[in-house]
């Protein structure tokens, strides 16, 4: 008997469970009629992974250096988001699957249903910990995982970031009919995919309680916001034909004014590189005029002064219209192996309980933490409270908060 399957029979009941729907109402997210913010961890690696050499005989992909995570790692990440306070996770690669011989589609309409088991155990343990998802659906760069690239090539268009990122070609992506269909296509092909573990499609699964059009889509010039408003209303306009129930965020890099009057999109978001409480508080201030909650989608939460990050989650918490924050990013151990973390190169991993953290990193983990506690159930603690212990390898069947 598969493992999984095993793991499935045992949770009992608990694997039927189902979380309430999230909904919108003017500026505020709603669960069971109460406001709920979404704060977390990116977790980038959950359906995919680039950063871990599996055991010889597991599916790897060498050029890339890509390889399934295990389901230990999967379930150690909702752990870890229960204990910091978190309600979700921002998942790339939950929805970012393409052009890899990984990918769930490693070619054009080729489903690779292999690539849908992470996936699927993730959404599977993230509704039994009580933590919902936010995925993306294609990135605009041409990273292991796929993107926006991947569908211009099947277009017929050869470019890659490295060569054409400013080619004006790439909008091509968002305004050639041909491959706007073809993206289509694979957001019906995750979205209609029905989880093994649930019995459940993506699109009824509550978990996943938003779809962002992508990852700090741009146009051919950085920081031009160039995702023509026309295809961000036509993609969220196909999200909510598949899926009526599913928030839809603006996943253009910035705030587009051009965007704001877009009925279908729920949520507009903007990433922090460096922390910006300037930028932060006229992005606040675009959304909220056009009636909806501003979302920051990535920050740097280890780099720069303290002092501004503390700022930055004060300006989040006294706002009502903002709905959140996830930071960049988290990994854990790298388990089954409950001795060594997963380390990725960017210096910005968030590894919980690591014994060789710096005084400064535990220092933020904990200033999270508060942060997440004040954001997802009102709890004041003090900035310098002991983490509480994650067990690895984690519980399949974990308690509810």
């Amino acid at each position: 008997m598969k493992l999984s399957l095993f793991l499935l029979s045992a949770a009992g009941t608990l694997a039927t469970a189902k979380l309430s729907p999230v909904t919108r109402n003017g500026t505020s997210l709603l669960v069971d009629g109460k406001v709920w913010k979404m704060v977390g961890p990116n977790v980038y690696w959950l359906g995919l992974d680039e950063n871990v050499t599996p055991p010889a005989g597991e599916p790897f992909y060498a050029p890339t250096k890509s390889s399934y995570p295990t389901k230990e790692r999967i379930t150690e990440v909702m752990a870890t988001v229960q204990a910091l306070g978190g309600t979700m996770i921002r998942g790339h690669t939950l929805g970012v699957s393409t052009g890899n011989p990984l990918s769930v589609w490693p070619e054009a309409r080729v489903v690779n249903e292999q690539a849908f088991d992470p996936i699927d155990w993730a959404v599977y343990q993230a509704g039994l910990y009580g933590i919902r998802l936010l995925v993306p659906l294609v990135d605009n760069y041409d990273y292991y995982h796929g993107g926006k690239y991947n569908f211009l090539r099947w277009g017929g268009f050869d470019l890659n970031k490295n060569r054409d990122e400013n080619n004006p070609l790439v909008q091509q992506f968002y305004t050639n009919a041909t491959i706007v269909d073809l993206f289509k296509d694979y957001i019906k092909a995750i979205i209609t995919h029905r989880n093994q573990y649930t019995n459940l499609t993506f699109a009824e699964d509550p978990t996943i309680f938003a779809y962002e059009t992508g990852n700090e889509l741009l146009g051919p010039i950085w920081g031009d916001m160039n995702s023509p408003a026309d295809w961000v209303q036509e993609i969220a306009q196909y999200v909510k034909s598949l899926a009526p129930q599913k928030l839809v965020v603006d996943g253009t890099y910035g705030i587009n004014k051009t965007h704001l009057s877009i009925e279908e999109v729920d949520i507009f978001s903007d990433h922090m590189y460096p922390v910006d409480t300037a930028k932060l508080q006229e992005d606040v201030r675009l959304v909220e005029a056009a009636g909806r909650p501003f979302f920051a989608g990535e920050y740097d939460w280890v780099g720069g002064n303290t002092a501004n990050l503390q700022s930055m989650f004060k300006i989040i918490e006294e706002t009502p219209s903002v709905a959140g924050d996830t930071f960049w990013s988290q990994f854990g151990h790298n388990a089954p192996d409950c001795t060594n973390y997963v380390y990725h190169s960017d210096g910005l991993s968030l590894q919980y309980g690591n014994p060789g953290n710096t005084a400064n990193q535990n220092s933020r983990i904990k200033l999270i933490r508060k942060h997440f506690l004040a954001m997802s159930q009102g709890k004041e603690i003090a900035a310098d409270e002991p983490l509480p212990a994650v067990p690895c390898p984690a519980p399949t069947s974990p308690t509810r908060r």
